[in-house]
């Protein structure tokens, strides 16, 4: 009798290390290491391609292999992306069935769904809490906006994650497809507001970007950012009452119309660029302008797609292609012209004839710039829903990022670790428990790392 029931508690013992085996293999190991190439795909294919195209346009060809080669082998390091992706999930995954089993014991979590939930959100939350700081303290030496940028995409989709869930079940149809729109023009007041007035606030890189799309002249920029802090007052003499003179004269124009106590508020046509006295051309001038740059952008880009092999004929995608590259340059041209109409609106056209006790400085210190940034984020209606969403989602983290301080401070960081990690653990339970909560790149690339929805 002892000898069948050792024999029964050694065959359990095969079965119960068989079964770990197995899911140390397809539930940590595999999903790890998916977590791995995605993260080191996405993180060396853009700088290979980049260097490729950089050295092909510099006639350095005996420099492409060195450099793809060192771009290669730095990507393995082991608190860059890849690692720590791949450290991310595998604590995920290995924490979550100790904690499954612990929940499933306690008579609040009776439903396999909420234990489920739970467990993921607590394991999901631990292992963050241990691999990002790691992560984030070598990163954020190359640059603050490395972890920063990644912390406010996960933060922001985990909030969009979170409220359309809840929203869902109780705003109408009809209000709800406004959504993603409603995003997109709360996230771009405040980047387009920054960009007037406290680049600082933005990367380097996105504020420049803006400043090429929008190509608005830096002495302008500066004079109403002059305005703003009182440095500027029309009709007051000032050590900066001349400063558009020689912006004036760039444009072959009289130098005493750029004087502000002369000339008050400072004409619409310098604002235009001297293009137009009238607005709606210039607001015209100013979709044309970025009309052609997104053309120039979204076009190749959409050719580009046809390479890829399809069921599709030919025909019918590249005529989708155009379309697509169309209404894509209309939105972009679109989203300059409402903004600088906007500001001509708010500045000269409506609000200083319905308040004309206001003082004329009142509107270009804050107020135009303001109805600029507002205004711009409409074109968003020129897009397809599908599209709304995506730039929703695009623009939402560096919108919440103009709120937030850069300064890499170690108070700063321990609530940037702090945020990603309650975040990240909202993602993935969402993703866990129902996967198609999780809108956008985020839900499509956590439903394939993770693979074990249950646990018996």
């Amino acid at each position: 009798m002892s000898t069948q029931i050792k024999s029964n508690i050694g065959n359990k013992r095969i079965i119960q290390n068989q079964l770990l085996l197995n899911y140390l293999i397809n539930g940590v190991a595999k999903p790890s290491l998916k977590a791995f190439i995605y993260a080191y795909l996405y993180l060396v294919l853009p700088k290979v391609l980049g260097q490729i195209i950089s050295a092909i346009k510099k006639h350095k060809y005996d420099k492409i292999i060195p450099r793809v080669k060192k771009t290669i082998i730095k990507a393995l390091h082991f608190r860059k992306f890849p690692i720590f992706s791949a450290s991310l999930i595998a604590g995920i995954n290995i924490l979550e069935p100790l904690i499954y089993g612990f929940l499933k014991k306690n008579k609040n979590f009776k439903s396999p769904t909420k234990t489920l939930f739970f467990s993921t959100l607590i394991s999901s939350l631990i292992s963050a809490l241990i691999t990002f700081p790691l992560y984030q303290s070598h990163i954020v030496k190359i640059g603050r906006y490395n972890s920063l940028d990644l912390t406010l995409l996960v933060a922001t989709r985990a909030l969009d994650t979170a409220f359309s869930s809840s929203l869902s079940k109780i705003v109408h149809p009809n209000l709800s497809k406004y959504g993603d729109a409603l995003l997109f023009i709360a996230s771009c007041t405040p980047i387009m507001f920054c960009w007037f007035y406290y680049p600082e606030r933005l990367p380097p890189a996105y504020s420049k970007w803006i400043t090429s799309a929008a190509n608005m002249d830096p002495d302008f920029v500066e004079v109403l950012k002059l305005v703003r802090n009182k440095e500027i007052i029309y009709g007051e003499h000032g050590p900066y009452e001349d400063y558009l003179t020689p912006y004036f004269i760039k444009y072959g124009k009289d130098p005493k119309r750029g004087n502000t106590v002369i000339n008050q508020p400072i004409e619409c046509e310098a604002v235009h660029a001297f293009v137009s006295k009238n607005c709606e051309i210039h607001a015209l001038w100013r979709f044309w302008r970025g009309f052609k740059f997104a053309a120039t952008v979204y076009l190749p880009l959409n050719l580009l797609m046809l390479l890829f092999p399809s069921k599709v004929k030919m025909s019918a995608r590249l005529l989708r292609a155009i379309k697509s590259s169309i209404r894509s340059s209309c939105f972009l041209g679109a989203f300059i012209g409402f903004m600088w109409y906007a500001v001509c609106l708010a500045r000269t056209r409506i609000l200083p004839k319905l308040f004309p006790n206001v003082p004329r400085t009142r509107w270009d210190d804050t107020i135009c710039v303001a109805a600029g940034s507002l205004a711009c984020g409409f074109s968003s209606f020129v897009e397809t829903p599908q599209r709304r969403k995506e730039l929703g989602l695009f623009v939402a983290p560096r919108g919440l990022g103009t709120f937030i301080p850069s300064e890499p401070s170690k108070r700063n960081l321990r609530i940037e670790s702090i945020v990603f990690s309650i975040s990240l653990a909202v993602l993935v339970a969402y993703s866990r428990s129902r996967s198609s909560s999780v809108r956008g790149i985020f839900g499509k690339g956590l439903k394939q790392i993770f693979n074990v929805n249950t646990y018996n």
